[in-house]
C-alpha cells in the first residue's frame, strides 16, 4: 500500500513560488552545507583551470608586447608577468604554504619544456617563432604541475611507529 502524504502534512516545507527564503549571512551559525565547520579555506588547493587560463593568457600578452617593442625586452619583463599572476592566485585563493612544493617540479617542467621545445620548435617553426611558442607552453606546463601538486599538500610528520632522532 502506497501512503499519500496529506495536504496539512507538517513534516513537508513549502517553499514559495518565488524561490526559498533568503539565508542570514550574518549569523555565524548558518553554515553552508557543502562546507563543513572544521575546514580552513587556506587548505584548497589552486584553481586549476583559472590558474592555468591566467598564466597562459598572460605568457601570450608578454609575448605580444615583446614583440611590439622596438628593443628586446629584459628578463624582468619576460619572467615578471606569468609569475607575477602564479603569485597573485596563491594569495587571492590564500592557498596554504604546504601545497606551495608544486612549483618546484613545475618550474623543472616549464624549463625543460622551454629549451627543448624551444629547440624543437626552431627546426619545425623556425626561429622566430620558436621562442614565444615553446615561452607560452613552458609557462603553461608550470602551472598545470603546480596546480595539480597543490592537491596533495606536503606533511611534515613522521610515519607511524617511528621513534624520534
Amino acid at each position: 500500500m502506497v501512503a499519500v502524504p496529506d495536504d496539512k502534512d507538517s513534516r513537508e516545507e513549502h517553499v514559495p513560488a518565488d524561490g526559498p527564503p533568503p539565508r542570514d549571512v550574518d549569523r555565524p551559525d548558518d553554515l553552508s552545507a557543502d562546507e563543513p565547520p572544521d575546514v580552513d579555506p587556506r587548505d584548497e588547493p589552486a584553481p586549476f583551470g583559472a590558474l592555468v587560463l591566467l598564466t597562459a593568457g598572460t605568457a601570450v600578452a608578454v609575448m605580444v608586447i615583446a614583440a611590439l617593442m622596438s628593443d628586446p625586452p629584459g628578463t624582468r619583463f619576460v619572467l615578471g608577468g606569468p609569475i607575477a599572476v602564479v603569485i597573485y592566485g596563491v594569495v587571492s585563493n590564500e592557498v596554504w604554504w604546504p601545497r606551495w612544493w608544486g612549483a618546484i617540479p613545475g618550474a623543472i617542467g616549464g624549463l625543460a619544456c622551454y629549451f627543448e621545445g624551444r629547440t624543437a620548435l626552431a627546426d619545425l617553426l623556425g626561429d622566430a617563432w620558436a621562442h614565444p611558442v615553446a615561452y607560452v607552453a613552458a609557462w603553461t606546463l608550470f602551472a598545470a604541475v603546480f596546480a595539480l601538486c597543490s592537491r596533495f599538500p606536503r606533511t611534515f610528520s613522521r610515519s607511524p611507529g617511528s621513534s624520534p632522532a
